[in-house]
This record gives C-alpha cells, sequence and structure tokens, in this order.
C-alpha cells in the first residue's frame, strides 16, 4: 500500500472503534448524544475508506464525508448541552436537528474549494471550540478530565496543522495531522464512554 493508505487506514480504524463503541452505548442507553456521535464517526469513516481504496470519485465522497459528519457532530454537542441543563431550562429537542438544514447548501459550495475549505474550517473549528468548552469546563470536577484535555490538545493541534500549514502549503504532511487526530479522538472516546458508564450505573 502506499504511504497515505497506511495513514488512511489508521484513521479508518480508529473511526471503527468510536463508531462501534458509540453504538454500543447507544443500544444501552437509548441517548441521542451517543447516535450522532457515532453516524458522525460513520460517515467520516466512510470518507476515509473510499479514498483509502481508491472509489471513483474519492475526493467528492472525502468532502462531502467530511462536511456531513461534522454536521452529525454539530447535532450531538446540541444534544449534549440541552441533557446538561435542568429539565425545565431545556430547549425542545428538535432544535438540535437545525444544523441538518445546512446539507441542502452544501451542493452550492461543494465544486467551489475556497468556499468548501471556509465552510469545513468554520464548522470544524466551532465544533471544536464548542467540544473544549462542553467536555472540559463542564467537567472541571471529574477526575479523568486530563484525557479530555490532552485528546482535545491533540484534536486542535491537528485542527491548527491542517488549516494552517498543511493544507495549502505542504499537503504531503498532511498525515501528521490526520495521526494527531486519530490519537486525538481515541482519548476523547475513551473518557466519554467512560463518564458515561459510570452515569448509567450510578
Amino acid at each position: 500500500m502506499e504511504p497515505f493508505q497506511w495513514v488512511d487506514l489508521l484513521v479508518s480504524v480508529s473511526l471503527l472503534i468510536s463508531f462501534y463503541s458509540l453504538i454500543r452505548l447507544y443500544m444501552v442507553k437509548r441517548s441521542l448524544v451517543d447516535l450522532y456521535f457515532g453516524l458522525s464517526a460513520l460517515i467520516l469513516l466512510i470518507g476515509y475508506v473510499g479514498h483509502m481504496v481508491g472509489f471513483h470519485f474519492n475526493s467528492l465522497i472525502m468532502n462531502w464525508s467530511k462536511l456531513v459528519s461534522v454536521t452529525f457532530y454539530i447535532s450531538g454537542l446540541l444534544v449534549l448541552i440541552r441533557e446538561s441543563k435542568p429539565v425545565f431550562a431545556r430547549f425542545p429537542l428538535y432544535l438540535t436537528a437545525l444544523p441538518f438544514v445546512s446539507i441542502l447548501f452544501f451542493p452550492l459550495v461543494i465544486d467551489f474549494t475556497v468556499i468548501k475549505d471556509l465552510v469545513n474550517g468554520i464548522y470544524q473549528g466551532g465544533a471544536l471550540i464548542v467540544s473544549i468548552l462542553v467536555l472540559t469546563v463542564n467537567n472541571v470536577n471529574e477526575i479523568g478530565r486530563r484525557y479530555y484535555i490532552v485528546g482535545l490538545t491533540l484534536v486542535s493541534v491537528s485542527f491548527l496543522t491542517y488549516w494552517v500549514i498543511f493544507n495549502r502549503d505542504i499537503p504531503g504532511k498532511i498525515w501528521i495531522s490526520e495521526i494527531l487526530f486519530a490519537a486525538g479522538i481515541l482519548l476523547v472516546l475513551f473518557r466519554f464512554i467512560k463518564s458515561n458508564s459510570v452515569r448509567k450505573t450510578t
């Protein structure tokens, strides 16, 4: 296999683990958070597998998978924020599906590299900032919060190196960002599932 295929395989394995773990958690808890996050991992997994095996239109598949995956992830964050509030202060559940409206506009931007990258960068950056706030600040008293911090730090470095350095200037080094991303999501996933398992049993 080519070097980029090994990187795609590594990221694909981490996404497969994420999807499997989150769907198992969903089957137990029936929480939309786990479903949205799990589907986000699955959709991104499809993009990486398509890129790895060289599907026809693999670049288009990857672009769509990134945009749709981050949309599912943002909806999952909205559910997580909603569930962290007292029952009387929760906004209606259907509002967590609002990000899906943006999918209707993706065909208008998918063929324009600059606009597509801008939308992707804004979505990913926004999701990352909200993740940092929700998973670290809201869990400030948790003993295992360091896993969130380390994992989200790796994802943040991956995001910054990809968009600031590698995407435009050194595309041959994008694999560094992808490996950091894979390691980061596995760390965050480990702590997320452990935290939810504890809440389920208490």
